[in-house]
């Protein structure tokens, strides 16, 4: 209970204050006359002229913004408050108490009366037991400031938005991998101990290990995590917080920032006086390349997406597989997940992987069949048919096929090399018009060419020119499409050799080689490789045995 007090009385009752001040770059309070101790002296001058005010806390909320009364010492202000301990509050203005409208409407007219506090704002001429017309002025003031630190909100997200633009990290925290350059706290650069346990997930990964087995094998090694590497998080470590989780890893897979990029704004505030934060669509934010080093090279991380794209199905088991994201229903064309038994671990004592068709699964089992093939078996049979079309691609038996194909790689680098010499000419040509050109405007200042016989010749030079410009685009369309011919041939040798040579081949390889497989319900399989040299040498249909 809270004792009223008449305003008669006002002079002969002894004030319990408590001075409330605030600062904050991030509203705008850069002149010197709004320093803590600016107003601290305010206060306290103020409160020695008054016989009856006696001063018994301080609450300094340095640093935080007015947007909010979600400040520390305020919050403790409004303890003291229900506790009794104070029964005054003086602030060296309106703003000091804060900025944002409604906020500030209701303790100065609905919580300070009703909690019989009297709220004084010195500059503003604001005493909310003093019976006068000038506190009339108060939700205007209100008002006055929410436009104020709207502005202001303004102001610095469109500077935070040109930072990001240009490139610069504006994260408290480095990401994994990453520390803040000491000569700028802006950039980026490797921490040489994380970075090397990021490139270590990666190449995990790329072998065919899952999100699971990953974390399982770093937590067994001992491979610290990110909040312990860095001394942060609980100050209690426990077993749990000591092991890699699956969601820790899948966040080193998919961050750009191992590429050397930044991905900014990723998250916004919904507007400048609420806290909360929501994800921006991905077409929305803005990538910076080559703002750090790179920890892991483009293609190994495309790679990686790609596969985890594929990964991205069933979300009824977190267990992987060599041909997770590849295979699929030959009837119904969905993709053929993983399953297993509990009946049958108890059973046998362990687990036995088999395929299941997610229509079958998930949706209705009247659409189609269950596809059910043993998955070590199946990994066997796929593996071993791949050998066979990759051994025939570089067969020696193969020679009439092998002697073509090097005829074909010798013609069409032959061509590359004379394209690239007519490139060089028509390169040379462009280059004379335009001395042409600039020479025959000087013979036309000097009089030596007449102005009908200049404009004549130039339009003619510039005619030439543009055909020269034309076909040289047209060469350098074909040149590049050869050097993706030569590039593409050399590639396939290279991954036919690789996994041959290869006793279990990596999931890195096989994404690279195969684009899908489709299972029938009577076991037929039919592989689609990405290049049609191998799609031609494989048998269209085999059976699982």
């Amino acid at each position: 209970m809270y004792n009223t007090l008449p305003i008669s009385n006002q002079k002969t009752k002894s004030f319990r204050v408590g001075l409330y001040i605030r600062l904050s770059r991030e509203d705008g309070d850069k002149e010197e006359s709004s320093s803590v101790t600016n107003q601290r002296e305010i206060l306290k001058r103020y409160c020695q002229e008054q016989t009856n005010f006696f001063i018994v806390k301080e609450y300094v909320d340095d640093g935080w913004t007015g947007t909010n009364f979600d400040r520390p010492k305020f919050k403790e202000m409004i303890e003291d408050i229900e506790a009794g301990i104070i029964d005054t509050v003086i602030t060296k203005d309106l703003s000091r108490l804060g900025r944002e409208r409604l906020g500030v409407g209701h303790y100065t007219e609905i919580y300070f009366p009703e909690h019989n506090v009297r709220y004084i704002a010195l500059l503003d001429n604001i005493d909310t037991y003093m019976d006068a017309g000038m506190n009339d002025m108060a939700p205007f003031k209100g008002v006055i400031n929410d436009m104020y630190v709207r502005d202001i909100s303004k102001k610095i997200r469109s500077s935070l938005i040109e930072r990001k633009k240009a490139g610069n990290f504006l994260g408290v925290t480095a990401p994994y991998g990453y520390k803040k350059d000491p000569n700028n706290k802006f950039h980026l650069v490797i921490n040489k101990k994380e970075a090397e346990v990021v490139k270590r997930v990666f190449r995990l990964y790329l072998e065919g290990n899952g999100l699971t087995k990953i974390a399982q094998i770093l937590t067994k090694d001992g491979v610290q995590v990110p909040g312990e590497s860095r001394n942060i998080g609980k100050t209690r470590k426990t077993a749990l917080y000591s092991s890699w989780k699956q969601t820790t890893i899948r966040r080193i897979l998919d961050n750009r920032v191992y590429l050397g990029e930044l991905v900014q704004f990723k998250r916004r505030k919904i507007n400048y006086k609420s806290k909360r934060r929501i994800t921006v669509p991905e077409e929305e934010r803005y990538i910076c390349k080559g703002t750090h080093e790179a920890i892991i090279d483009e293609e190994d991380f495309n790679t990686v997406q790609n596969i985890l794209k594929k990964n991205k199905s069933f979300k009824g088991t977190k267990h992987d597989y060599l041909f997770k994201g590849l295979l699929y229903c030959a009837e119904c064309g969905a993709r053929l997940n993983i399953t297993y038994s509990n009946y049958v671990l108890k059973k046998y004592g362990e687990y036995r992987y088999t395929t299941i068709c997610y229509s079958y699964s998930r949706l209705y089992s009247d659409i189609c069949t269950r596809h059910s093939n043993s998955i070590p078996e199946l990994e066997e049979v796929l593996i071993k048919h791949i050998k066979e079309v990759c051994s025939r691609y570089i067969n020696e038996n193969l020679q009439d096929e092998l002697i073509s194909m090097a005829k074909k790689q010798k013609q069409l680098e032959l061509k590359q090399i004379s394209n690239e010499k007519r490139l060089e000419t028509l390169e040379q040509k462009i280059a004379d018009i335009g001395l042409y050109i600039k020479n025959l405007y000087k013979d036309k200042v000097k009089g030596v060419v007449s102005e009908n016989d200049y404009i004549s010749l130039v339009s003619d030079f510039t005619k030439d020119r543009d055909n020269l410009i034309k076909e040289k685009e047209e060469l350098i369309t074909i040149i590049n499409n050869q050097k993706t011919q030569i590039d593409e041939t050399a590639k396939i040798e290279k991954l036919a050799k690789e996994f041959i040579s290869l006793e279990k081949p990596t999931k890195q390889l096989l994404n690279e080689l195969i684009e899908k497989i489709t299972i029938s319900e009577n076991k037929e399989i039919n592989i689609y490789f990405k290049f049609n040299e191998l799609n031609e040498m494989k048998e269209l249909k085999n059976k699982i045995a």
